[in-house]
């Protein structure tokens, strides 16, 4: 009897732990399974992402770059279409033609052009003379030559020394950005350098700038000037606020100017530059004319 119970409860555990065993093994199977099949879709869940945001880039990206070219053609043809009368509010200028750019004229000029010079002083940096000349050759695209001459009197310097000299050249182009009466906007793109004993450290840089001009009602022109010029280690700001008179193909004018020079910290010492922002105001008297080529 008694190696009967003891037979019994032999058999009872062994029974018990095969149980355990049956139920444990395909549970911890499952599980890996299960563990398993998230982790490979977690992987395809982010793959699909990554591709539909490359897509999605893509698409952005032709967009954008169909814009462009559509953008591009628009202003092309619609500067394409400009034409200029001979100067500001000529007689020939009707209310409905404007008042010196006009469309589909076959009887105007495509190109314009002027000349200007101009009495300048700049106190603190010197007096002289600014000449210019601009134009368009095509209604989008034409020349812009300046040259600022000043003379610096402060040390007692006679007028013409060279040593007193502070000369700027600019050689360059202009760039339709706009062509209204009211507003039309270039973009200048120049060669900038720098003359005189105390600016050789203003050598063989570039300037970037905007032209802003409005012709609101005969006989005014205004105009905005605004260029960066970049050195190696010196920035020039130059801005010209211009206000003139048209009497026939000729402009007289006024205009306030300011002229600033910042540099890096590492920037040697000039004999030009006292701060690290120096600025300089000054105006100017001046006479332009207007012509066309063909």
């Amino acid at each position: 009897m008694k190696k009967i119970i003891i037979l019994a409860c032999i058999l009872f555990s062994l029974r018990v732990n095969l149980s355990a065993s049956t139920i444990t093994f395909p549970a911890s199977a499952l599980s890996s399974s299960l563990s398993e099949r998230g982790r490979l879709s977690s992987l395809s869940f982010n793959s699909n992402g990554r591709d539909s945001d490359k897509d999605t880039a893509d698409d952005l990206f032709a967009t954008f770059l169909a814009l462009v070219v559509v953008g591009l053609g628009i202003a092309y043809y619609w500067l394409n279409t400009v034409r200029f009368l001979d100067y500001p509010y000529c007689p020939d200028s009707s209310p409905a033609d404007g008042n010196y750019i006009v469309r589909d004229r076959s009887d105007c000029c495509r190109n314009r052009f002027s000349f200007d010079t101009s009495l300048v002083y700049v106190h603190g940096f010197g007096a002289g003379n600014e000449t210019r000349f601009e134009g368009l050759l095509f209604p989008y695209v034409g020349p812009f030559f300046e040259n600022l001459a000043l003379y610096n009197f402060q040390d007692g310097e006679t007028f013409f020394n060279k040593k007193g000299l502070r000369d700027n050249l600019k050689l360059g182009g202009q760039i339709s950005l706009l062509q209204t009466n009211i507003l039309s906007a270039n973009l200048l793109i120049q060669y900038s350098t720098w003359f005189g004993e105390d600016l050789r450290k203003f050598k063989n840089g570039y300037s970037i700038g905007l032209l802003l001009r409005s012709y609101p009602i005969d006989p005014l022109v205004l105009e905005w000037k605004i260029a960066t010029q970049q050195y190696r280690d010196y920035f020039p700001l130059d801005w010209d606020l211009h206000i003139g008179i048209v009497q026939n193909a000729y402009e007289f004018f006024a205009s306030l100017k300011f002229f600033g020079v910042s540099c890096s910290d590492d920037a040697p010492d000039s004999d030009i530059i006292e701060n690290k922002n120096d600025t300089f105001m000054g105006f100017s008297l001046g006479i332009r004319r207007y012509f066309s080529l063909f």
